[in-house]
């Protein structure tokens, strides 16, 4: 199920983030298009959303900040990024449970 969403990098991961700014929680709020769907306080000025976005990725998945990088999407929404020194084996459990809740209500709906 996590390879759907994170890619593996030799020093790293890799996923794509759906971002939602000046939302009343910080919370992942779902799987778009194999990606994960985040809110975040933040709003999207003077790149606060993006500041707001690492601090939350790095809370979550349980990083110090200087390993997360934002490598594509700067000033858009949809975003990649980038976390050093971890694999899919290290993701905590809760994130693990938190995406497979996701992907198991987009089975159920997507069901024929």
């Amino acid at each position: 199920m996590l390879g759907r969403i994170f890619e593996n990098r030799d020093d790293g991961i890799e996923f794509t983030v759906y971002l939602t700014p000046g939302s009343s929680k910080e919370e992942i709020t779902g799987i778009v298009q194999g990606g994960l769907k985040i809110s975040i306080h933040a709003k999207p000025t003077n790149n606060q959303a993006n500041k707001a976005l690492i601090e939350f990725i790095s809370s979550v998945f349980k990083v110090a900040k200087s390993k997360i990088a934002i490598k594509g999407g700067q000033k858009s929404r949809v975003k990649k990024l980038f976390i050093g020194a971890l694999s899919l084996s290290d993701i905590p459990s809760d994130v693990s449970k938190i995406i497979a809740n996701f992907q198991g209500i987009q089975n159920i709906l997507l069901k024929p």
